[in-house]
């Protein structure tokens, strides 16, 4: 007999506290990638905010889409002005100027698409 399948997730869903969604979008030159979006956004946000600062805001690199240099983050309710005060600080990503704007903020995905 197979053993029950146990929940990965040891929080409740009630627990982990609410969610925003912020849209944004980088103005460059060349298309930027992924990767370098997040080391991006890491070092800036660890910059102003600190390990503690960056914590409670719980922010997370949803989706990036390359072709128009637009991103969703995911972070905590009580944090999104600091997020979105983070994300206007970031001025470069991988040695490329960018000029960073906020395109929407939701409490869903779906409605950012």
């Amino acid at each position: 007999m197979a053993a029950s399948k146990k929940s990965l997730n040891p929080i409740p869903s009630s627990l982990r506290g609410k969610k925003r969604y912020v849209k944004f979008r980088f103005i460059s030159q060349k298309v930027l990638i992924e990767k370098d979006i997040w080391a991006s956004l890491s070092s800036t946000f660890q910059s102003l905010f600190g390990a503690s600062g960056v914590a409670e805001q719980r922010l997370w690199l949803v989706k990036w889409f390359p072709g128009k240099n637009e991103g969703i983050v995911r972070c905590a309710l009580a944090e999104e002005e600091r997020v979105k005060v983070g994300l206007l600080f970031v001025q470069r990503v991988d040695s490329e100027t960018v000029v960073p704007t906020i395109v929407k903020v939701s409490g869903s995905m779906k409605k950012l698409k």
